[in-house]
This record gives C-alpha cells, structure tokens and sequence, in this order.
C-alpha cells in the first residue's frame, strides 16, 4: 500500500525499502526486428542513464529473473539498491526467455542515443 504520510512515494515503497534506498525501474520489451530475442523499447531511466550508473552492476548481476503477476505485458523491473542491482523481475509472458531478457538489459545498458 502507498504510504500516505509521503504523497509522491513511487509505487508504494513499504518503509523498510525506502530506508534501504531500494528502488524500482521498469522497462518495456518488444521483440526484436530480426524476430530472435527482445529489445528494450521504453523505460523509466534514460539510455544514458542506464549506460551511465548501471552498466556495471548489470554486468555484475548474477542473479535468477522471478516473475511477477502484476506486471504489464513484456515488462521487466529492476529493483536497485544503492548502487547495486538487487533483482530482475518479469511480467509472466517473459516467463521462459530469461537469456533473451538478460541479453535485451545489457545491449540496452551499451546503448549510446539519448532515447529509446
């Protein structure tokens, strides 16, 4: 539930994730153009940003993705904490292509543009 004491409280960070500085970016896949593996198409955080401050903790990431019911469709969330990737969650339709996932995070993580 969202925190009613902190109005602009992104997603309703329980208080235990916001004093731990968790945070929860989320991105969307499409399939790629050559029809093998996902793209990112939109996202919370900026190319440059992505590439800026969590390229290497992407890279560094070697955790499981787990699934998660209420995400959209092709929605991928990154849960950080301080300057570390704490968990890579997926909407159930991504269920199963966990190396394209992973391989969609870090080409976007290498992305030069400014947009998506």
């Amino acid at each position: 539930m969202k925190r009613p004491e902190i109005p602009e409280e992104r997603y309703g960070r329980c208080e235990q994730c916001a004093k731990a500085g968790r945070n929860a970016f989320r991105f969307r896949l499409f399939p790629a153009r050559g029809g093998a593996g996902f793209t990112v198409k939109a996202g919370e955080l900026s190319p440059h940003a992505l590439r800026q401050k969590w390229r290497a903790p992407l890279a560094a990431y070697k955790g499981h993705l787990t699934t998660r019911t209420t995400l959209g469709l092709h929605e991928l969330e990154m849960v950080t904490a301080k300057e570390r990737v704490e968990s890579l969650r997926i909407a159930p339709d991504l269920a199963g292509h966990d190396p394209e996932v992973l391989a969609a995070m870090h080409d976007a993580a290498e992305r030069t543009d400014t947009a998506w």
